[in-house]
């Protein structure tokens, strides 16, 4: 017998079934979690993260609300409400979850949560940077932040399965792109949760990762970038794109996290790197943006003083060190004769210093590299940003030539100084000065396809400054371009790097204080080079790099011309000089299990010098001056002068003692085939250049290096110690009171000795919170031997000497405290010892003639230097969407208005000789600079 159902009968059972579920969800979606004693103590931001993990409930309160604290758990176990309640009552917070486990913590007042389950899932919420899961007391922080919104919504699946095979690991490989520029995420890293393995994305932002197969989490975190976390089915080997986004700052505190293991890790030693976003608020003279001045506040990196261009990096002379703007070699780094650096701030990416274990594809300098990395240029809008200061202005644009594939960047500063000076109460002839300079960059960037990226760069610079007391004008300018493939394999991680590049540094003077003295002068060098660079990996263990480069140097000499008519100045050509430089190399990073790693290379340099050219040979042994000339020596163009050769070597080794803590040695050799020729001691515009040739030997540089690296608090802090020993054979001295300019062999004037330094370097970085900046001290010491038989070949009195760069104490403070998302301070503390000077002793007569007697060379030295500069940034508001941000920096320099000596110097006044000092800066110096961006503050 069949009964039909009553249709009340089935509605009403539907109704309880219906009611059931839905109360059976709210029941178990909050009050069934209950919250074990293992939480009992452990900071509040990481229980409501570990919570919002584990049972998917998003927590919604005012940060500003909830002070600092443990959560404190009475029982074994207890509901979360209850835990909640019992926990923010004394701050006055009340409780209310929504059905769909929304919970709500209100200050003073309570909500009623019967509101539709999907209410609170519509709002936008603000999306907020996850803190990596670390529940130990060291790290704790003051401020609090929501924990995130941002779900791993669905399973990107990696693969296929196939029938047959069997496959206990998988291999995800893919490249990281930011998503609103479309340029590649360097240095992310990309975590596993539950292997607690990871991987970083090289300069490509590619990366590859071996992982078991099946799902995963994984958490990808990058500097400037938002945190993401993704789960991936991992099926069988395969590749993936990660698009990630700009981060932004929307709470009061936010922890910023990235590379953090990279110091501790990796092999190299003495490398710094700078992002421009890390140092746009340090103060500067006249607020200026320079991320290549800001090299100085780093240890070891030394100048002679203000208005001084050049760098001296582990107390070696400035023309040691080599500078690469996207491979394209810059031999003068400096405006204004120093004031300033040759590059546009806003147009950089990444600037790297590497001051020990130089990476094996570089090669010609004993000091050190300066590698600069410009932007790609933005592949998916047009966006232009800019600045003006009472000295100069600037502009960037950047934009797609084609949407995703290609782009272009365009940047440009330049001066407009001479109304300062004109308003300066001080003498007319200063008065009457003029310094004017422009820089330019060009980027092009072209994704061929997925294994094929073209780069086209062009630079130029361009200074005239006009000294009026002396009737001298000095114009000086780089020029040149680069291009650079890249291409990657089937396999990601193998690739090479094609580059071409070409410059130009030229000096040009005029002298018209005395009619018939006036003259004009000038010099050159051209540098072209071709590089090929294969990085391999051929498997977790080992990353090889192998290549070539050539680099063709033509320099020319000088030229000194009468300038006018009256002019009885006679024309000197100094001739010209071409040199071919060579170089094979290879290298392996090789891990030999997880605690040591050893970096080895080789790289053999051959250098040859070449004709046209006039020769002098000379009675061997004997010094190198006219009596001793024993013939002449004509070489055609082109045909080999003299031919050397050397051997590079780099060895370092890495031992993890823990994952926070490495100890690090390494050995470096290196040759240098170029000098710089300079009457003073300073690097001034009007420097030339000189190829080691059939008299003058090349450099070879021996450094030994080690050094302990930890990360402490939880990440929170970077601690480095290294020490060195250094030294140069075959070091170019001048002769003293020779005159390199108007010399036509230059062996007659120089001297080659040996150059000693040895110190200790210490810094410790914050990376992140309120406050973050580093502090770094530099013990160092540098000397010069320049001794002979002969007396004509002897400096000193064959004694050693200071070199011209030894400052044994060095102290930089720099610092950065946000106030607020808007409001930020910034200060720098710089200290050091005074550098070496010869002063005058006395006097005596001879033959009637008064000729004044100096110490030995170096013997003393200047004053110390001490200076303290502030700076505040006040950022315009933070809506999201507007036309333009703004912000603006008011700074001071030098802000006790120490008068450091740069010089000190002696004038004959009546019968006695004075001293004076010589100050650039003798006041502070304010100034206020107005920065402006399209688009909204994140961006």
């Amino acid at each position: 017998m069949r009964y039909r159902q009553n249709p009340i009968m089935k509605i009403n059972i539907t109704l309880i079934v219906s009611l059931f579920l839905l109360l059976s969800t709210s029941v178990f979606s909050q009050s069934q979690i209950y919250v074990s004693k293992e939480y009992n103590n452990l900071p509040w931001k990481f229980f409501t993260e570990d919570i919002n993990s584990k049972y998917g409930v998003r927590f919604f309160y005012n940060p500003e609300d909830i002070q600092d604290f443990k959560v404190i758990i009475t029982n074994d176990s207890l509901l979360l409400e209850e835990v909640l309640t019992e926990n923010l009552s004394r701050f006055g917070i009340s409780v209310a979850i929504t059905q769909s486990s929304d919970i709500l913590l209100t200050k003073d007042h309570s909500i009623v949560t019967n509101l539709p389950s999907n209410f609170f899932k519509s709002l936008s919420i603000k999306e907020v940077e996850v803190i990596e899961p670390n529940i130990s007391n060291e790290n704790l922080d003051a401020g609090f932040l929501e924990t995130t919104t941002e779900y791993v919504a669905e399973t990107i699946i990696v693969g296929t399965y196939e029938r047959g095979v069997l496959l206990k690991n998988v291999t995800l490989k893919g490249y990281a792109k930011n998503r609103f520029t479309g340029e590649a995420v360097i240095g992310a890293t990309i975590m596993d949760v539950s292997s607690s393995t990871g991987v970083a994305t090289d300069h490509n932002g590619y990366f590859e990762i071996t992982l078991s197969k099946g799902k995963h989490i994984l958490i990808i975190q990058s500097v400037n970038i938002k945190e993401k976390r993704i789960e991936v089915d991992l099926r069988s080997n395969d590749s993936i794109e990660l698009l990630l986004d700009d981060k932004v700052v929307m709470l009061d505190d936010v922890v910023v996290r990235g590379q953090r293991n990279n110091k501790v890790e990796s092999t190299q030693m003495g490398v710094e790197r700078l992002s421009i976003k890390s140092v746009k608020k340090i103060p500067l003279i006249f607020g200026e943006k320079d991320v290549v001045k800001v090299a100085l506040l780093l240890p070891g990196v030394k100048t002679l003083g203000e208005g001084s261009a050049g760098f001296n990096v582990r107390g070696s002379p400035s023309d040691q060190n080599l500078f690469y703007i996207n491979n394209l070699p810059i031999y003068n780094t400096s405006h204004a004769a120093g004031f300033f650096s040759a590059f546009n701030s806003d147009a950089i990416e990444e600037f790297s210093l590497y001051k020990s274990n130089i990476p094996i594809s570089y090669g010609g300098r004993l000091s050190s590299i300066f590698d600069i990395k410009v932007k790609d240029g933005n592949k998916q809008k047009i966006t232009a940003n800019g600045g003006i200061s009472p000295i100069t202005g600037r502009l960037l644009l950047e934009g797609p030539i084609q949407k995703d594939k290609s782009s272009y960047l365009i940047g440009i500063r330049s001066t407009y100084s001479n109304w300062i000076l004109q308003l300066m109460n001080v003498d007319e002839d200063i008065k009457n000065s003029r310094a004017n300079f422009y820089d330019l960059v060009f980027n092009l960037s072209f994704n061929l396809n997925d294994n094929n990226k073209l780069g086209i760069f062009t630079y130029s610079s361009n200074d005239k400054m006009k000294l009026a007391g002396l009737s001298t004008v000095y114009k000086y300018k780089n020029i040149g371009a680069s291009a650079i493939w890249k291409h990657s394999f089937k396999q990601k991680k193998n690739y090479f790097e094609l580059s071409f590049a070409h410059s130009m540094y030229d000096f040009y003077e005029e002298v018209s204080e005395i009619d018939y003295l006036a003259h004009k002068y000038s010099n050159s060098i051209k540098h072209t080079e071709l590089k090929l660079d294969f990085n391999l990996t051929p498997n977790k263990n080992h990353k090889i790099v192998f290549g070539v480069n050539s680099i063709l140097y033509q320099v020319d000499r000088g030229t000194k011309e009468p300038l006018t008519d009256v002019s009885t100045i006679a024309t000197l050509e100094l001739g010209n000089e071409k040199g071919l430089e060579s170089g094979v190399y290879f290298s392996d990073e090789w891990k030999i299990n997880k605690k040591l790693t050893i970096y080895a290379g080789l790289r053999y340099n051959l250098f040859s010098s070449l004709g046209p050219q006039k020769v002098y040979k000379y009675h061997e042994g004997l010094p190198m001056i006219q009596d001793n000339i024993q013939d002449t020596l004509f070489f055609d163009n082109n045909e080999f002068i003299k031919v050397s050769g050397g051997l590079d070597v780099r060895i370092a080794a890495n031992y993890l003692i823990n994952d926070d803590l490495s100890v690090k040695v390494a050995y470096n050799r290196l040759h240098q085939n170029i000098f710089m020729l300079s009457n003073t001691i300073s690097v001034s515009p009007n420097y030339k250049w000189k190829l080691s040739d059939y008299n003058i030997k090349p450099s070879i540089g021996d450094q030994v290096s080690a050094g302990l690296f930890a990360n402490i608090l939880s990440g929170r802090y970077e601690i480095s110690m290294e020490a060195y020993y250094k030294k140069v054979q075959n070091l170019l001295e001048i002769k003293d009171g020779e005159d390199l300019f108007l010399n036509e062999h230059v062996e007659t004037s120089t001297l080659q000795g040996s150059l000693d330094a040895y110190g200790f370097e210490f810094m410790i970085k914050k990376l992140y919170g309120k406050l973050t900046g580093w502090l770094n001290y530099t013990y160092s010491n540098s000397s010069v031997l320049v001794d002979s038989e002969h007396l004509e070949n002897q400096i000193n009195g064959g004694e050693s000497y200071l070199s011209n760069y030894d400052k044994p104490h060095a102290v930089n403070l720099v610092a950065t405290y946000d106030f607020s998302r808007r409001l930020s301070f910034s200060g720098n503390v710089v200290y050091s010892t005074g550098r070496p000077i010869t002063y005058p002793t006395g006097y005596y007569y001879w033959a009637g003639t008064r000729i004044i007697n100096y110490s030995k060379r170096n013997k003393y030295r200047v004053p110390d230097y001490f200076r303290v500069d502030l700076s505040i940034t006040l950022e315009g508001n933070l809506k999201k969407h507007k036309v333009a941000h703004g912000s603006w920096t008011l700074s001071v320099y030098n802000l006790l208005g120490r008068k450091n000596a740069y010089s000190v110097y002696y004038k004959r006044v009546d019968e006695s000789i004075k001293a004076y000092k010589l100050s650039i800066f003798g006041a502070p110096l304010v100034s206020l600079t107005y920065n402006i961006k399209l688009g909204n503050y994140e961006k």
